[in-house]
């Protein structure tokens, strides 16, 4: 998800209203699949303006992608832009360009910025973030400080207190014990834990689509009945405690015995209590 913006709207299959000549300008790659990104750069032919990249989605960037990434932009005049709202200051202090070693052209952050105050940054190479001299740039709350203050609070905190590495920690226990869970349901043709420990995702794949929505359907209704809320992912953060990840797990425990329950009797749908959810789009 990169914001509600035309450019990236135009890619979904939400895109009523956003014009044709901008959905023209808008093209998907795939994350680790280095191909899928010199095919697109070699059609247009210096073409691109910039390659805009989550550096981390629901699985790690695997053979020196981003690095390639970086070259392979240079190469065909383009500017590569991480989109770090999510993993800014969740991965590393400098985001996923630092614990990665790769720096983009021009990265932005948010969210984690503040701990949640609506305050958002560009950052970038010099001779780019000059360019916004000439860019009219306003919104409605320009003069806002509190988020500021905030922001101020928050970085002062990341770097005084072991807020990353207890990301961390959670997130690694996180993963091994559902994992184990799974395993030890018999699920794992249907369950796996994916992405980076700071932020990790239960995949669901089941034999067929419906069957696939079914089990996430499932998933939400049974975990909000254990006092869980999610959507799907494990969005650590420093309040996190281990006694938490080990509710979370009961709470798995009991949606995992759920669906046995359910293939067993050949009446999944039957355990749901409302229609099955249909996605508004597939956003990792």
């Amino acid at each position: 998800y990169h914001g509600w913006q035309d450019w990236y709207i135009g890619t979904t299959s939400r895109n009523l209203g956003v014009p044709q000549s901008t959905i023209d300008l808008t093209h998907s790659f795939g994350f680790n699949d280095l191909e899928s990104l010199e095919r697109l750069l070699g059609k247009f032919s210096n073409g691109v303006a910039a390659v805009v990249v989550e550096p981390n989605l629901t699985e790690a960037p695997r053979d020196q992608f981003l690095e390639k990434v970086k070259a392979l932009t240079h190469q065909h005049g383009a500017l590569l832009v991480f989109d770090e709202v999510v993993t800014g200051f969740r991965f590393a202090l400098g985001g996923a360009q630092e614990l990665f070693g790769v720096v983009p052209d021009l990265a932005a952050f948010g969210k984690g910025l503040a701990n949640g105050f609506p305050l958002s940054a560009v950052a970038g190479r010099r001779d780019i973030m000059q360019w916004m001299e000439e860019v009219f740039f306003s919104f409605t709350f320009g003069g806002e400080t509190l988020s500021l203050a905030a922001s101020l609070a928050t970085l002062n905190k990341l770097q005084t207190e072991p807020v990353i590495d207890t990301l961390f920690a959670n997130g690694r226990a996180l993963i091994c014990q559902l994992t184990e869970r799974i395993e030890r349901a018999g699920l794992a043709h249907l369950f796996s834990v994916r992405g980076f420990p700071p932020l990790t995702i239960l995949a669901i794949h089941g034999p067929d689509e419906q069957t696939t929505r079914q089990l996430r359907t499932l998933f939400f209704q049974e975990m909000f009945a254990q006092g869980i809320i999610t959507c799907g992912t494990h969005n650590l953060n420093y309040a996190h405690r281990p006694e938490h990840v080990r509710r979370l797990m009961s709470a798995y425990e009991h949606y995992f015995d759920k669906v046995n329950g359910g293939f067993a009797a050949g009446n999944l749908q039957d355990l749901l209590y409302c229609e099955t959810l249909e996605p508004l789009f597939r956003v990792r």
